[in-house]
């Protein structure tokens, strides 16, 4: 059907050619700066080559949650369309073409959330059902709170009970959900910027101390023990930078 032709898949995402090159690039440069700080030996950098892709693969999985997430805020303006447009007594099928037009106004015609809705007003206009487009939508982001909302309007359209009214409060209760998250997610961003600066400080100290004193650690990269030791570091470093970003960026994992 030409109106599925555009529908995004949120549990996957696909980097643009020239973002996949940037950050094949910001890997490459990352195995070169660790080659150079825990090993100064160009052999130890094809070995941390690999770097190169584990970077881009990691950006599009930040990419694809950060897309979720964006899609989860916006729906929350739309249940409230919806929930509005019923209580100002339109059909169910009719309250989604209201909520299209408010979210419009509100995101703009190219929003993820507008798009949304677009591709499932076409679709009830050729009789498919309000359930059956916003289950669809459930299933294909991925997310609580609409798969929450689809199925509580699935059940409110079938029982015949009062729509309006089951569906005002399911709203307001998703709703509060997502608002708490969001404000998990401003309250997590000074602490993704803590943990970014903090996973700088251990090399910066180890360039200092190269820089400050010349030959200081020449013992470290010139000597079979002094490798030792060095990868020792940075297995321990990259351990402790990955187990600081899972602690503050759990949703990008």
């Amino acid at each position: 059907m030409p109106w599925r032709d555009s529908q995004i898949r949120y549990d996957t995402y696909k980097l643009p050619f020239w973002e996949a090159s940037l950050y094949s690039g910001t890997g490459l440069a990352l195995a070169a700066a660790i080659d150079y700080v825990f090993y100064r030996d160009p052999l130890f950098f094809f070995f941390l080559m690999p770097l190169g892709l584990l970077v881009p693969l990691w950006m599009r999985r930040r990419r694809m949650n950060q897309r979720r997430e964006k899609l989860g805020s916006q729906f929350k303006d739309a249940i409230l369309a919806i929930s509005s447009a019923l209580q100002a007594g339109y059909s169910a099928e009719n309250a989604w073409r209201e909520a299209w037009q408010e979210l419009i106004c509100i995101y703009g015609e190219n929003s993820l959330i507008t798009r949304e809705f677009e591709s499932m007003v076409r679709a009830i206009a050729v009789n498919e059902t309000p359930e059956e487009v916003i289950s669809e939508l459930a299933e294909r982001s991925g997310l609580a709170e609409i798969e929450s909302f689809a199925q509580v309007f699935c059940l409110a359209k079938r029982s015949s009970g009062d729509l309006v009214s089951i569906i005002d409060s399911a709203s307001q209760t998703i709703t509060e959900k997502l608002r708490v998250r969001e404000e998990i997610v401003t309250l997590t961003t000074a602490k993704q910027l803590e943990e970014t600066i903090m996973s700088f400080i251990p090399a910066g100290i180890i360039l200092y101390l190269n820089v400050a004193f010349e030959g200081f650690l020449d013992v470290l990269y010139a000597t079979a023990a002094g490798r030792v030791i060095m990868t020792a570091c940075l297995f321990t470093y990259g351990a402790a930078v990955i187990i600081g970003w899972r602690m503050v960026c759990a949703r990008e994992w």
